[in-house]
């Protein structure tokens, strides 16, 4: 069975000149090397040429080449990106040390496995503690996150839940989002993590029935990589929810075991910020500093801790100097998929969520506010809690940032 590696090359490397004798020798027959990212399907490329696919091999590339000049650094290096297939034979420690080794790579990586941040349980509170705790309420005489895109990376959402389907975003052909994991444009979800995520952030209000969200106005994008969450597939889902407008990405999800670093996800990372995408990621639940998780640890993104009904750190919540934030995270209900109904489950997957509702409810109310204006309202606004380990500033408050 063959092994992915992720390689980014510097300005002018071709792909061909850093792949080492080791692999070369196996023939083309045996590996395979791609681009992660494809120009063509650039939303802004595809606008400017709709016509792409009548185009000869040498127009093609002519026009991806107009197009990559005009781009930005950060965009540029993106589509500098590349999937190598590696045959089983080939030892892929041995493969990517000699990478390393190449004057022309930039960063290389075996393209591994993620994992939920979610702790399954059985129902056990019927209330939205969550939400009085973050003064929703208060919060929404100011804001709904009317119209906010909320991007949910995760299992898919099931975007029939009667709670949940008048506020899914949509695109010009009426998909509710794409499934990275099995490359089709039918993100449904199949877990029901993705869905119980979704409710938490934009559960419609007002309609008589079940909970509400956070910004129980905001727009769900639905952007499914589980069960394949690859490190290319998470970021490939990443940079879609960018393209297509979102301004909150909400990622409950991280790596399988200890990673601090995950250069390929902080590309496309860096990539949403220097759109002004606010991007928040659950702490993770291995009671354990976060510094030991990408992406969660990443500089560029929001991360959130998880929170009990007593407004104490949860047993099961990664900490550290890394967490901004803390969330309700513990006995959360909220919406379960292939259903009406509802369920409860713990996390700081559920923890992450009530920040992307809070962000949503800060950009709807405060539409001109920097990426790092949205990050101070949130930090600086909280309500206090004490912990022996670093949990951010203090548990979210939704009044507090949004009056």
């Amino acid at each position: 069975m063959k092994k992915k590696i992720i390689v980014n090359l510097k300005e002018g490397v071709l792909p061909v000149s850093v792949l080492p004798n080791t692999v070369l020798s196996h023939g083309d027959d045996n590996f395979r090397i791609k681009p992660l990212y494809e120009i063509s399907a650039h939303p802004l490329f595809k606008k400017s040429i709709p016509d792409f696919s009548i185009l000869s091999e040498e127009e093609s590339n002519t026009a991806q080449k107009v197009f990559y000049d005009e781009l930005n650094e950060t965009e540029k290096a993106l589509y500098r990106t590349f999937e190598v297939e590696v045959p089983a034979t080939v030892n892929v420690q041995e493969f990517i040390k000699e990478l390393y080794n190449s004057p022309g790579v930039n960063f290389v990586q075996q393209d591994q496995m993620n994992d939920l941040y979610y702790l399954p349980n059985d129902p056990l509170y019927t209330e939205l503690y969550g939400l009085k705790k973050m003064d929703c309420e208060k919060a929404w005489d100011y804001s709904s996150g009317k119209e906010v895109i909320v991007a949910v990376v995760d299992t898919g959402v099931d975007y029939n839940h009667p709670d949940l389907k008048n506020n899914m975003w949509t695109d010009a052909a009426g998909n509710y989002g794409y499934d990275f994991s099995e490359n089709n444009s039918n993100p449904m979800d199949y877990h029901s993590h993705g869905t119980h995520v979704s409710g938490t952030i934009a559960s419609t209000g007002d309609n008589s029935i079940g909970i509400i969200g956070v910004a129980f106005n905001a727009k769900i994008m639905a952007v499914k990589i589980f069960p394949n969450a690859l490190d290319s597939v998470c970021s490939k889902a990443i940079v879609y929810a960018v393209d297509n407008g979102a301004k909150v990405i909400n990622n409950s999800w991280g790596p399988t075991a200890k990673r601090p670093s995950n250069p390929v996800v902080e590309q496309a990372i860096d990539y949403a910020v220097s759109k002004g995408v606010t991007v928040v990621f659950a702490a993770g639940n291995n009671s354990d500093d976060v510094v030991n998780y990408s992406p969660a640890n990443y500089h560029n993104v929001f991360c959130v801790a998880a929170t009990d009904k007593n407004d104490e750190i949860a047993g099961f919540s990664n900490y550290g100097n890394n967490v901004l934030i803390s969330a309700p995270g513990k006995d959360i209900v909220s919406l379960k998929f292939n259903s009406s109904e509802y369920t409860v489950m713990s996390g700081t997957s559920m923890a992450a969520p009530h920040v992307s509702g809070l962000a949503a409810l800060i950009i709807s109310k405060f539409p001109t506010l920097s990426l790092n204006e949205i990050k101070e309202k949130i930090e600086a606004n909280v309500d206090k809690i004490t912990s022996v380990h670093p949990v951010g500033s203090g548990r979210v408050n939704a009044f507090k940032a949004v009056r």
